[in-house]
């Protein structure tokens, strides 16, 4: 996956809500109801130095490149020490960008198999998240609303709740004797979680009991030069069904996108070798670089955050020389087993004009149309990465064993452009446990790649209007705006006959056939929201 741009980022003084609840059980997940299965639209350890499959640094003959395939190099830990583990569990991660959650409902979500509920205290503007279940009946509270206090209120039976997660209102209950004290029971409360925004983007710490841990802890940050005026930043989110370990090795792989996003942001002539050298790694991820121009520099920061930096020197009539910058950072948010969210925040310094931003001339390029051009790169990938999903899951079963163990047999990896696709499998392996820690999976059913369609792995629709502030908006305009063109043209069909002047005939039947006209381009252009077939064979 590669994105040259999306939306404004912005960066803020991080601010922590830590809720308390007397509360501190655990979730299990609620069943949905979406237009498919796998939507939910309602709601010390020793550490020895990282061992990555190392291509040859000379060309070989194939017999050499078979007997040296299982070779590896070792890179010292630089960041951690000997004792450090990693824990799914203690760290900050991003739900949502800001822009896009609606401060008047309640959002569902999931992050680590756990459903959640996502909604604005209105007396304190802070971002809540609770387990997505009322502590009454077990409904989920994201079917709820905001009631007229602005307290989270339970649709079921109107059990109320505030920020920390303490019950406000029970509705049936009597106002003397043991009903009446029921308000005050701990059992009567919400699980909270805490939250904290920063950088534009609401985080999450997934474990409740963990706030001491998570007040001590920053999230991870973009980089400096997002602050800086020279770069313009724009941002996307989209849910995909594919797992958390497949997005990774997408986002750690840039030898893919002269060919995966050929005439969206990459070319096939342009392919060339990727010198790629890993420089550190640990439990905290690992980073690394290529020699080359343009110079990629990587990093990956354990559990989700992921940062390309692309370095391009060029020479242009009258600037002279120039040094352009691109940074791609996406958070791969583990939501549950085959359902990934990818948050992605892009600055560039050059061309700034072209994109959105908050700049007055840079208004005339809205958000939602940058991202017509983003879910064209997410839908490169889509079908592609669905194959390879499926066929692991395959190669695994055959011999029950764990894909990140078998990675380097089952594939063949001879150059250095997969250097950090190996060593994000490393990391999974050695110090992920090879998957997220995942809330109450049990008996897992089959992942999404498995049964969907192509259809429905590239719906727009549910994995990112639904979602965007922006495209959901533009959507709704579109759709208004196509029912008056078609009205129009009623109109001017029905009143051509009327005049007996042949000039204000023709007038009228030139009106009705241009309100026509907008209305199906308007009906086409509404598809770019919805759902648009990508085929790789037909990009020439």
């Amino acid at each position: 996956m590669a994105f040259l741009l999306y939306g404004p980022a912005t960066r803020v003084a991080p601010t922590v809500f830590f809720p308390t609840s007397s509360s501190s059980t655990s979730s299990s997940s609620h069943p949905s109801k979406p237009i498919n299965p796998f939507f939910r639209t309602t709601r010390s350890l020793n550490i020895s130095p990282l061992k990555v499959a190392a291509p040859p640094t000379q060309p070989l003959t194939s017999d050499q490149s078979e007997k040296r395939e299982g070779e590896v190099v070792e890179v010292e830990d630089e960041r951690t020490s000997s004792s450090s583990k990693f824990s799914w569990r203690d760290h900050w991660y991003p739900v949502s960008l800001i822009e896009d959650l609606d401060p008047n409902r309640p959002t569902p979500f999931q992050l680590l198999g756990r459903d959640i509920v996502l909604w604005k205290d209105k007396s304190t503007a802070e971002w809540v998240a609770f387990d997505d279940k009322c502590p009454h009946r077990l409904a989920p509270l994201s079917e709820g609303r905001i009631d007229e206090n602005g307290y989270l209120q339970c649709s079921y039976h109107g059990w109320s709740f505030d920020k920390c997660g303490s019950c406000k209102r029970i509705p049936q209950a009597s106002s003397e004797g043991p009903e009446a004290r029921a308000i005050g029971s701990p059992r009567a409360c919400a699980t909270s979680f805490p939250t904290m925004v920063s950088q534009g983007l609401l985080f999450v710490w997934p474990d409740e009991n963990g706030r001491e841990r998570a007040s001590a802890t920053k999230p991870p940050m973009l980089p400096d030069d997002f602050d800086n005026p020279e770069f313009s930043t724009v941002t996307i989110q989209r849910d995909l069904f594919y797992g958390y370990d497949t997005l990774m090795e997408n986002v750690s792989d840039p030898s893919h996108i002269d060919f995966a996003h050929h005439k969206v942001t990459g070319k096939r002539d342009r392919a060339k070798p990727l010198t790629f050298k890993l420089e550190s790694s640990g439990p905290w991820g690992f980073a690394g670089a290529n020699d080359g121009s343009p110079r990629i520099s990587a990093e990956f920061v354990a559990p989700c955050y992921y940062m390309n930096k692309i370095e391009i020197d060029t020479k242009l009539p009258i600037f002279g020389e120039q040094k352009w910058k691109i940074w791609i950072c996406s958070f791969n948010v583990p939501m549950a087993p085959g359902k990934t969210r990818s948050i992605v925040c892009s600055a560039r310094n050059f061309f700034q004009f072209t994109m959105p931003g908050p700049a007055w001339w840079q208004q005339v390029v809205p958000r939602w149309h940058e991202h017509w051009t983003s879910n064209k790169v997410y839908d490169g990938d889509m079908i592609v990465l669905q194959g390879q999903e499926k066929i692991f899951l395959s190669k695994t079963k055959e011999g029950s064993a764990d894909v990140n163990e078998v990675y380097t047999k089952i594939t063949f990896t001879p150059t250095q452009a997969d250097r950090f696709v190996l060593a994000f499998r490393n990391w999974l392996r050695r110090h992920g446990n090879s998957q997220p820690e995942w809330f109450g999976i049990s008996n897992q059913g089959p992942l999404p790649s498995t049964v969907l369609s192509k259809r429905q792995m590239l719906d727009r629709f549910e994995q990112h209007t639904l979602n965007c502030s922006s495209c959901k908006g533009a959507y709704a305009a579109f759709q208004t705006m196509e029912k008056l063109f078609i009205g129009a043209t009623v109109v001017f069909c029905a009143t051509t006959g009327i005049p007996s002047e042949m000039w204000i005939r023709a007038i009228l039947a030139a009106l009705a056939l241009l309100s026509s006209s907008l209305a199906y381009a308007l009906h086409e252009l509404q598809k770019n929201f919805v759902f648009v077939d990508y085929v790789h064979a037909e990009i020439d």
